[in-house]
């Protein structure tokens, strides 16, 4: 079983994620990207994931920022709904959201697995982060 995964955020930051993961893996389907933008009010932004969601039984979301009006949305009604098969990971990265869809598209992603896959992939792409303070550092880092 695959899940589906929805990225949600302020802005494109969504479908800017959803394009670069189409760049890297060649391919995009199964995610669908909501943005938070100018152009959407929050009601219809509410509108849209309760759309979703009722489409949708196997979901992993993927949110820009946790606080922010996306992340809560999704998070308010996923925990009203007590569905253990949908999840929002926020704090995104290019590469996190690349390595579980990649996992997911691989069928190595399961209902029992998912947690402890979504925590290590989390834990892989915090070691990943890298500060970059001065020339000399980033002369080691090339």
């Amino acid at each position: 079983m695959k899940y589906d995964v929805c990225i949600i955020g302020h802005g494109n930051f969504p479908s800017g994620i959803r394009s670069a993961v189409k760049l890297i893996a060649g391919t995009c389907d199964r995610i669908t990207c909501f943005n938070l933008n100018e152009e959407t009010t929050h009601e219809q932004f509410e509108k849209d994931i309760d759309q979703y969601l009722k489409a949708h039984d196997n979901v992993i979301f993927f949110a820009d920022m946790i606080g922010g009006a996306p992340y809560q949305i999704v998070a308010k009604k996923i925990l009203l709904q007590n569905d253990k098969n949908k999840c929002v990971v926020a704090g995104v990265s290019l590469n996190l959201v690349l390595d579980i869809y990649l996992k997911n598209m691989s069928d190595q992603l399961t209902t029992q697995n998912i947690d402890e896959v979504i925590m290590h992939v989390i834990t892989e792409s915090k070691s990943l982060m890298k500060e970059i303070t001065c020339r000399k550092d980033l002369e080691k880092e090339c």
